[in-house]
């Protein structure tokens, strides 16, 4: 079969098939058997559905300004391995409950500042090299060095995207595990949390100088709360004619997940007015409430020894830094409930 030429009246059609064929391994000189054509017409071929993929690849990078005027020691150091932390990460205890998919999860230690930093900074960096490349391409008759030299920059920002993902789908697990409620299956909410994550990491800015485990919750959490209103809106919109008997007594488990719901937006909100905080305040905040996904909430004494300040010192900051985030909150017109403590909220934004 392999021997049998075939024609070239569709040849869209034989384009793909020879690319095909070509990733699986095939050797040209069977290429140029099987399709009755010289080498050059094989090569100009492969060239072209080349380009037309890799035009359809998510190539686009966050921008930043510091890409165009990259120099030689720049990019060196840019495109180097990631620093190595300061101190040894600490491991961290799984949930209990959890597959043991999950819980190998929190074998991967967390990035720390710098090398989030520098991971995001050199995926998109790849990705701004592979982009004037390809914007340097004849799409009749695509260059194949430059081919081969983009698809070896795309496999690189790939392999860095997939590093910052697998250091933070245990976040995926932590938003996962407070809506178990939910009659979706464990294993498909952290699905669609992974999806999300990926997501956030296409889309997140380093240079605003954020964690992305702040971006990556608060898309999740809106993630969440859409599944779980599109949820909600399905059991009532195919509800049967047999439940309405039962209809004097109060579905509550239906009341909930409008509570939840209500309350996930709510903390996305929150999520959102922590931008509003200073780099020290926002430390304070999470060090003292527990926001990253790793860490208990801290009492004073401990925020003050681990940031080298008194205990009074930080409840004074801490202070003022809820007292901004209520104004923040009035400024963007949120409905923040009168009597409502901050701090409440904020504990249940890093459960």
């Amino acid at each position: 079969m392999d021997d049998v030429r075939i024609p070239l009246y569709a040849d869209e059609a034989v384009q793909w098939e020879m690319y095909q064929r070509y990733r699986r391994g095939a050797p040209p000189k069977a290429l140029v058997r099987r399709f009755g054509l010289n080498v050059t017409g094989v090569r100009t071929r492969l060239a072209r559905v080349r380009y037309q993929r890799f035009i359809s690849l998510p190539l686009a990078p966050v921008p930043n300004d510091d890409f165009p005027r990259a120099m030689a020691a720049w990019e060196k150091a840019v495109l180097g391995p990631a620093p190595a932390p300061a101190k040894p990460p600490q491991r961290v205890r799984p949930p209990a409950g959890l597959p043991p998919y999950l819980t190998s999860l929190y074998e991967v230690p967390l990035l720390t500042r710098e090398q989030e930093v520098h991971l995001f900074r050199k995926m998109n960096y790849l990705k701004y090299k592979a982009s004037k490349l390809i914007a340097r391409l004849d799409p009749e008759h695509p260059d194949n060095r430059l081919l081969d030299r983009i698809e070896q920059l795309y496999r690189q920002s790939v392999e860095v995207k997939n590093e910052i993902i697998r250091a933070n789908l245990r976040l995926v697990v932590a938003m996962t595990k407070r809506y178990a409620h939910s009659t979706k299956p464990l294993l498909e909410l952290v699905s669609d949390g992974n999806i999300s994550l990926m997501r956030a990491v296409e889309k997140f800015d380093y240079a605003r100088g954020f964690r992305f485990s702040t971006y990556a919750t608060w898309a999740i959490i809106k993630n969440f709360t859409q599944s779980i209103s599109r949820e909600y809106r399905d059991r009532s919109r195919f509800r049967n004619a047999g439940e309405e008997v039962f209809r004097s007594a109060p579905d509550r488990r239906t009341n909930q997940q409008v509570e939840e719901a209500v309350q996930v937006q709510r903390e996305g909100e929150i999520a959102q007015l922590l931008k509003q905080l200073d780099d020290r305040e926002r430390q304070i905040i999470r060090y003292r409430y527990g926001l990253d996904s790793d860490r208990e909430p801290m009492t004073l004494k401990e925020v003050g020894s681990a940031m080298g300040v008194s205990k009074e010192r930080i409840r004074q900051l801490a202070t003022r830094a809820i007292a901004k985030l209520r104004q923040a909150a009035v400024e963007k017109g949120l409905n923040m409930p009168e009597g409502c403590r901050h701090d409440h909220i904020l504990l249940k934004i890093g459960a």
